[in-house]
């Protein structure tokens, strides 16, 4: 047995809705036993934390493993400010036996006013197969060697062509997921795996020990052996398939389906699909199921009792969501205690969130797209104009309301780190939406243990449930500052994870 003291730890306690400390903690094995009890003697291991603050261990509740993996280093281009330095950065990715792959620019935090484009890649790379993808994933650059390889048909939804009727090299929408599932499907195996590992060691130095881990673009026999894998890292990997078959996650014996299955694009490739048009084009994005597609997938996963989910960003879609899940739950609860759930819900009106809380649907959300795009002049502003920008991750009133919030960084798009996405909720740009610390917390820990179903296993400090836990270098209680602390030790099932990062 080890005996953790002299430290602060945080367990939530449901009667007070809020984290309260303790003086100790008892381990027994992989579980923790007890806490504020202090047996001393033959058998007891004394863990002296010298301060430090123990918290149940963080989850991501969105997250993009391999992507997260393969961008880090050269092939990510996020820290490019102009088109200048774009071009410079897609000099220095990395060119493999003929695949160049890189990742994460985003022309909203450019300060020239400039438009990514394929010159770059076919200055660089022409003869190479070369793509670049947007930092939200939904739209893509390639150059010409790309395009031809990737034999789409003419009629593909999403090719951008310039006034004379040639590809530019930008892809959108259908074409923009063709694209990129064929040049995953180039990566080899081993690299992947590599990418993977990094994405999780770097999780776990951050806190994060649950992961719900996205999983797009597979070919259907291949994503049993791709959760099989995922369960040996080290980190507590809850595999998404992000399919609108809720029969492929009974028969991996997985209790939710989906995640991203897409009812729409993004704001920042103007493709999340909106009731009212843009502020800076002409489009109101599109929508990519129907209602009877939809309904079809929502009744076979409420059928089978498993809890199914969508991304949907714009209103339009979120009403989408929400309008099926009427017509098959009668506007209650599921019958089957299924934990049906919708990823981002961005732009959301008063009366959807109201929907979503009669009908128990969980929201999976990523604080930091405000603490990213939310400021006056940012993307949210530029595409949608300041009134609806302050309507948007209403993080209040969704925990208001009742609602299951969960916390993710849907990372690579940001950055793998549930410190800063709790800053960031308490935090939003409209004061009003602002998160306590308390609830903070709770969307990142004892919230996200019950998304994955994983309540009464892990996601709180008490005694029967997995040791999980991070110790951090100071209170943030105190403070009110995420970002100011240092996670300082991860430990899973009873043990402290050494990182490389």
């Amino acid at each position: 047995m080890k005996l953790l003291l002299n430290g602060k730890f945080y367990s939530f306690d449901t009667a007070m809705n809020g984290f309260v400390p303790h003086e100790s903690m008892l381990v027994d094995g992989t579980r923790i036993a007890a806490l504020d009890e202090t047996p001393r003697g033959i058998g007891v291991e004394l863990v002296d934390l010298e301060g430090g603050v123990v918290f149940p261990a963080f989850a991501d509740c969105h997250v993009h493993l391999t992507d997260t993996g393969y961008f880090l280093g050269s092939r990510n281009l996020y820290a490019t400010r102009s088109y200048a330095d774009y071009a410079e950065a897609v000099a220095r990715i990395p060119d493999e036996n003929g695949l160049v792959f890189g990742g994460q620019y985003d022309e909203s935090l450019w300060h020239d006013g400039g438009v990514a484009d394929a010159a770059p890649l076919e200055r660089f790379f022409g003869t190479s197969r070369a793509m670049l993808s947007r930092i939200d994933g939904h739209s893509c650059i390639v150059n010409q060697a790309t395009f031809q390889w990737l034999k789409l048909p003419r009629d593909v939804e999403g090719i951008e062509r310039d006034d004379a009727g040639h590809p530019t090299g930008k892809l959108f929408l259908d074409a923009n997921w063709r694209a990129q599932a064929a040049f995953f499907a180039e990566i080899p195996l081993p690299a992947r795996r590599a990418a993977e590992k990094r994405a999780v060691d770097m999780a776990l130095a951050r806190g994060a020990v649950h992961l719900h881990a996205q999983l797009v673009g597979f070919a259907r026999e291949a994503y049993a052996e791709e959760v099989e894998w995922l369960q040996t890292l080290p980190a507590k990997i809850h595999p998404k398939i992000c399919e609108p078959d809720a029969a492929l996650a009974r028969d991996l014996g997985l209790p939710y389906v989906g995640g991203d299955v897409f009812l729409d694009g993004s704001i920042g490739s103007r493709t999340a699909a909106l009731v009212h048009r843009y502020a800076d084009a002409d489009t109101c994005g599109a929508l990519r199921f129907s209602d009877d597609e939809l309904l079809a997938y929502y009744s076979q996963a409420e059928a089978l009792g498993i809890a199914a989910g969508v991304h949907a960003i714009g209103d339009a879609a979120i009403e989408q969501a929400v309008r099926v899940w009427e017509r098959v739950l009668a506007g209650k609860p599921s019958s089957r205690g299924c934990r049906h759930f919708i990823e981002h819900f961005e732009i959301a009106t008063p009366e959807q969130i109201e929907a979503c809380a009669r009908m128990s649907i969980a929201l999976s959300m990523q604080p930091q797209f405000d603490a990213l795009w939310g400021d006056e002049g940012g993307m949210y502003d530029l595409r949608l104009g300041n009134e609806r920008k302050r309507s948007m991750n209403a993080f209040g009133r969704i925990d208001r309301a009742g609602i299951l919030l969960c916390g993710g960084d849907d990372s690579p798009v940001c950055d793998l780190d549930p410190l800063a996405g709790m800053q960031a909720f308490i935090e939003h740009h409209e004061p009003s939406e602002r998160l306590s610390v308390d609830r903070a917390l709770a969307a990142y820990t004892v919230n996200a243990a019950c998304f994955a179903y994983a309540e009464n296993e892990t996601g709180n400090l008490a005694p029967g449930l997995a040791a999980d836990v991070v110790v951090l270098d100071r209170d943030p209680f105190e403070t009110d500052d995420f970002t100011a602390c240092t996670v300082l030790q991860t430990w899973v099932d009873g043990k402290p994870i050494t990182s490389t990062c």
